[in-house]
């Protein structure tokens, strides 16, 4: 399973899971051409696009993959807790963001478990040994310019540095493989102290999510 990253921040969000037979596109936040191109147009192995809240910078080309006949699962709109796309089993679960959002634990056979949680201020769930973890973190309380205009929705709708790394320490265990950090802001963070800081409570891997990034997403070490 590889992990591709097309877009990460408020410029747009898109992820691929892509098992080789079958892919999962999480966020539809980047034009559905973009996905094409990483997929070499082979969009009949998506099996679906999962979607973590309403803001375009995650759901402004949903519309597109749904005219395509493509499966679209909106959670903050429907309560469901879980969809089964191709062998991918989604868990959401409740984020705390400006408007309704989740977070989704995704599970394949070739990949183990994904956590992945985005827009959030903090994380209240721990999970059982997760295998891969992606996750938001959008700021440094130090960088940010205390007269900035947008000051007060960074606060209390994203996470900081600090409240990721206590996210990760409580989920870190011996089977976390991999950690990337997601939706960095381009005024408020900085992305190598970020990692360093971050590879500073996981004994794993720790990746900046940026356009182009792949990442091997493996259940086992080898």
């Amino acid at each position: 399973m590889k992990l591709i990253c097309l877009g990460s921040g408020s410029s747009g969000n898109c992820y691929i899971l892509d098992g080789g037979a079958e892919a999962l596109i999480v966020e539809a936040g980047v034009s559905f051409l973009e996905v094409k191109k990483a997929l070499d147009f082979n969009i009949r192995k998506i099996a679906g696009v999962v979607v973590s809240h309403s803001h375009r910078d995650h759901s402004g080309y949903a519309g597109e993959y749904e005219r395509a006949g493509i499966p679209v699962w909106r959670p903050y709109e429907t309560g469901d807790q879980r969809r089964m796309c191709g062998r991918f089993l989604i868990f959401q679960f409740e984020l705390v963001h400006d408007v309704p959002c989740c977070g989704f634990y995704i599970a394949h056979p070739e990949m183990g478990s994904l956590v992945y949680a985005s827009d959030t201020e903090y994380i209240k769930y721990r999970f059982h040994h997760p295998t891969h973890i992606l996750v938001e973190a959008n700021y440094s309380a130090d960088l940010i310019d205390p007269a900035a205009v947008n000051r007060d929705h960074v606060l209390t709708g994203h996470m900081s540095l600090q409240t990721t790394l206590d996210f990760l320490a409580a989920n870190n265990s011996p089977e976390l493989m991999n950690v990337v950090l997601c939706h960095l802001s381009q005024d408020n963070a900085d992305p190598d102290p970020f990692r360093e800081a971050a590879k500073k409570v996981v004994s794993c891997p720790v990746h900046i999510a940026e356009p182009g990034l792949m990442v091997e997403l493996r259940k086992e070490p080898f």
